[in-house]
């Protein structure tokens, strides 16, 4: 029985969903695809993924729902980091302001939607690590505006759907590369940290999920937009040859000089050029 004087920092996450009634409020938490992880263990791994975080450094979390990543946070940080939290469910307000009575002045909850705050944007200006239980049904459209929009960003450890994170970090010539692989690695070092299984959430998600851990490379600033237009004609037609797209969506029909300046097989498909050699075509076209 959890009485509702109980202090939160010692209270386990099932605990506190039932202190709070999040139970009763199924529906608002599937519209926002919010599932909550209990496992204690893999909280304490997602935050050692992050790890070391600088001193003087900024933590930022999306979606921190009942605060089991940010108990974690805080534990690992002390006072050494600024911690923003950034939520779009207002509900969830009685547990942060309990956190935040037994917490330091550098833990920060922020009410909005992630896709509508630019990090870089955040007070205070520090070096930023993301860490994030993403919601499924945005966590791609987060990402690709945080690698559109990298600068500032030190390190990134996200958890997304299985089937997501191995398009990430998926490597040329497998059925998983495309796009994503190529936008991801091309701006971040990925790797794939662990996987988690579906028991380990309240509720259970239908899918597996995958801790992804993302580091931004220490490269020159390229254009995406025509990266991106590129690679969406190729993948929207990943069986065609290279050179029918260009002759499709480019109106070039002797491609030879580009591919022999690119490096790239005259009968190469898409699926068959790494990130590298697209960014160099996409600055030829």
């Amino acid at each position: 029985m959890v009485e509702k004087g109980d202090d939160i920092t010692n209270l386990s996450i099932a605990q506190i969903i039932a202190k709070y009634g999040l139970l009763a409020n199924r529906g608002k938490a599937k519209s926002l695809g919010q599932h909550f992880l209990c496992d204690p263990s893999l909280l304490k791994k997602i935050v050692a993924c992050a790890l070391p975080i600088w001193d003087e450094g900024h933590v930022v979390e999306v979606g921190p729902g009942p605060c089991g990543l940010t108990r974690e946070i805080i534990h690992a940080c002390g006072d050494r980091c600024y911690i923003t939290c950034i939520e779009k469910d207002e509900l969830l307000r009685p547990i942060h302001d309990e956190l935040l009575a037994r917490n330091r002045t550098m833990l920060k909850f922020m009410y909005a939607d992630a896709m509508e705050v630019r990090l870089q944007d955040l007070e205070p200006k520090r070096p930023i690590t993301v860490i994030a239980n993403l919601p499924y049904n945005v966590s791609t459209t987060l990402l690709i505006g945080w690698l559109k929009d990298i600068a500032g960003i030190s390190k990134m450890v996200l958890m997304f759907q299985k089937e997501v994170a191995d398009r990430i970090c998926a490597t040329t010539g497998t059925k998983q590369y495309g796009r994503l692989s190529i936008i991801s690695q091309l701006i971040c070092h990925t790797e794939k940290m662990f996987d988690v299984s579906r028991g380990a959430f309240y509720p259970p998600p239908k899918v597996e999920s995958t801790v992804v851990r993302m580091t931004p490379r220490d490269i020159a600033k390229f254009d995406l937009v025509p990266l991106d237009t590129l690679t969406a004609h190729c993948f929207s037609n990943r069986r065609k040859t290279l050179r029918k797209i260009l002759r499709d969506h480019y109106g070039i029909t002797a491609p030879e000089e580009i591919f022999a300046s690119c490096e790239i097989d005259r009968n190469a498909r898409p699926e068959n050029v790494d990130p590298r050699t697209f960014l160099k075509l996409s600055g030829r076209l």
